[in-house]
């Protein structure tokens, strides 16, 4: 005679206890303080407003990018291999930039060609999602996305820049909403809404426990799947958006650009962990992750470090930032 126990669904929502120190978040904070007065001395243009500025308005591409890929790997789980991850969202946020400024170039209005442009990220999040869900490995089944939107953006845009004009896309690169640039509210917009929608939903609150404990939840009676389907779906609209105002600000779509802030999406939602007090990946952290490395870009650009070196500074930390979510799983297990 078997018996079945039922897990209440409070017990499955409970978070975890993390295994890594609790310093490291206050370090990650010590981290931002100490390269913004570095850089503040090094430089005497870093806390200009004008480059204040254009650091938030570099921050806000990162963060919106960030904050879906953040909710992938809170609802897929943050193991790299088995877990959440979407390899595609730089190339979605090209291919948007560049489907809009091509929409704009026919004669469409500038409303209609952003609906285009996040009408084939949600796409790609659709196939994301769709893949996931029957089985492939998200590593490589966004791996292989990037690839397809990358070629996408090589074959619409014939492989040249293509400019971006129009009042609307003027007003997002150099507009204003209550004193704050247009990108700027664009992003605590979307900070708010996703933040809001993770942690006072349903939806939220059990996507976070899929991500957890995908097997307790289908104990619970969720289906995992249906969770991780959405997240990519999440991922790749707000790409769109992220591709939308980096094209806005550059007045053109750059083929190729997509690739170049891949790298910068992926640390922010990452090193968003070690400023997490449970030092998990979150979005208050990918926000201020992405205000660091937008402020790390900048002051680097601004001493004339090659920008090469740049990318193996963030290559490290990427790399450090790993080691720091492998240790607290350590202790996680333990």
């Amino acid at each position: 005679m078997s018996t079945t126990t039922a897990v209440p669904e409070a017990r499955i929502l409970k978070p975890l206890r993390r295994g890594a120190p609790r310093w490291l978040a206050w370090a990650g904070y010590g981290a931002v303080v100490l390269v913004v007065l570095i850089f503040a001395v090094s430089s005497s243009a870093f806390l200009t407003p004008g480059n204040i500025s254009a650091t938030l308005n570099q921050a806000a591409v990162f963060a919106v990018a960030g904050f879906g890929l953040a909710v992938v790997i809170i609802t897929g789980g943050d193991d790299v291999v088995n877990g959440g991850i979407d390899l595609s969202v730089g190339a979605v946020a090209g291919l948007a930039g560049t489907v809009a400024a091509v929409a704009a170039g026919t004669g469409m209005q500038p409303p209609s060609a952003i609906a285009l442009a996040l009408l084939m990220s949600v796409a790609a999040g659709i196939i994301n999602g769709s893949a996931v869900a029957i089985g492939l490995r998200p590593l490589l089944a966004t791996l292989a996305m990037m690839g397809i939107a990358g070629s996408l953006n090589l074959v619409i845009s014939g492989n040249v820049k293509v400019p971006l004009t129009g009042t609307t896309f003027e007003w997002l690169r150099d507009g204003r909403v209550a004193g704050l640039p247009v990108a700027v509210a664009v992003m605590l917009l979307a900070f708010a809404v996703v933040g809001l929608a993770m942690t006072r939903t349903t939806w939220g609150i059990r996507s976070y426990a899929v991500g957890q404990n995908p097997t307790a939840a289908r104990v619970a009676g969720l289906n995992p799947v249906r969770y991780v389907f959405v997240s990519y779906i999440i991922s790749a609209a707000l790409a769109g958006v992220a591709g939308i105002l980096l094209a806005s600000r550059l007045s053109s779509a750059v083929p190729g650009l997509g690739d170049q802030i891949l790298l910068d999406i992926v640390l922010v939602a990452f090193m968003s962990v070690v400023f997490s007090r449970r030092l998990v990946v979150s979005l208050g952290g990918t926000l201020v992750a992405a205000l660091f490395v937008a402020a790390l870009t900048n002051g680097f650009t601004l001493l004339g470090v090659a920008s090469q070196w740049v990318g193996a500074a963030k290559g490290v930390l990427i790399l450090v930032v790993l080691a720091v979510v492998a240790v607290r799983g350590r202790g996680t297990a333990r």
